[in-house]
């Protein structure tokens, strides 16, 4: 069935509503409660790890911090409990419906573009909350650009932020 609602999905690129469960990193996996897995479409993250991926955005900084900032504060979720480890998710008390918009396939899970009860879109404020970059190769029409500009207007006046690409003390 998930197949199907799936090829559905992207034969029409129709949105559909998934009820964030849990979450892996800050660009996702996101885990829906009817099983798909959403990768989010235009940002570049941390690993788990605490690495940046050669060729890949990332801001540094604490990767469980800014899982707990994407979780409680970009999409809106109370947090139940986190697994350890680099492998774990921060699961939700209670699911968050998430509208996302199907862009392809990666490694398994859907690439979407996906927005909050309010019309917010999740990777324009997780550029805004300082806890991922703008990925050109993912956002060709720059549907993120306005983010990315209000991020570094941030950055600059009250320094909130460590990009990968600044130079550490």
């Amino acid at each position: 069935m998930l197949a199907l609602t799936l090829a559905l999905a992207f034969a029409t690129a129709r949105p559909f509503t998934c009820d964030a469960i849990a979450l892996h990193d800050v660009d996702g996996p996101i885990h829906c409660a009817s099983g798909e897995k959403i990768r989010l479409q235009g940002i570049g993250a941390t690993e788990t790890d605490g690495s940046c991926r050669p060729n890949q955005p990332c801001v540094r900084g604490d990767p469980f911090e800014q899982r707990r900032v994407m979780a409680t504060r970009v999409i809106g979720a109370a947090i139940k409990r986190e697994d350890p480890g680099i492998s774990g998710q921060a699961w939700f008390v209670r699911p968050v419906p998430l509208r996302c918009t199907p862009t392809g396939m990666s490694h398994s899970r859907i690439t979407a573009w996906c927005t909050r009860s309010d019309g917010r879109d999740i990777s324009c404020e997780a550029i805004r909350a300082g806890i991922a970059e703008r990925w050109d190769k993912f956002d060709r029409a720059r549907r993120l650009a306005s983010c990315e500009k209000r991020s570094a207007i941030a950055d600059r006046l009250f320094g909130l932020w460590t990009r990968r690409s600044s130079r550490l003390p």
